[in-house]
């Protein structure tokens, strides 16, 4: 019988907060490199280490870069990030979840020069 237990569902639940960021809108933004354990340790003292990051284009420096991913309800009252480290287009290291505010990702949004709220 245990082959068969392949079939079975998992009855460990996901993480809640795993299952919030799936409901939400995803957007990823790639930043120039910087070092990475130095922004995660930053990111945890404090969300403005994320305006410190420059924004730049994937095919500016595909070898390597930051990739985030800003996770966002519909009226951005709830905002989380999530840093990849990427080299030769494979991710090599991933952070924890951050929080960010309104006002923060507002900011980082008109870096990019698209504020859609």
């Amino acid at each position: 019988m245990g082959i068969f237990n392949i079939f079975k569902k998992k009855s460990g639940k996901e993480p809640p907060l795993k299952k919030k960021l799936s409901a939400m809108k995803c957007k990823t933004v790639n930043f120039s490199p910087v070092d990475f354990a130095e922004l995660c340790a930053g990111m945890e003292r404090s969300e403005t280490e994320l305006l410190t990051l420059k924004p730049v284009n994937y095919y500016a420096v595909k070898n390597e870069y930051i990739e985030a991913a800003f996770y966002s309800d519909d009226e951005h009252e709830e905002n989380y990030v999530i840093f990849r480290l990427i080299r030769s287009d494979r991710p090599v290291s991933m952070s924890g979840t951050y929080p960010v505010s309104k006002d923060t990702l507002r900011k980082v949004y008109s870096k990019l020069g698209a504020v859609s709220f």
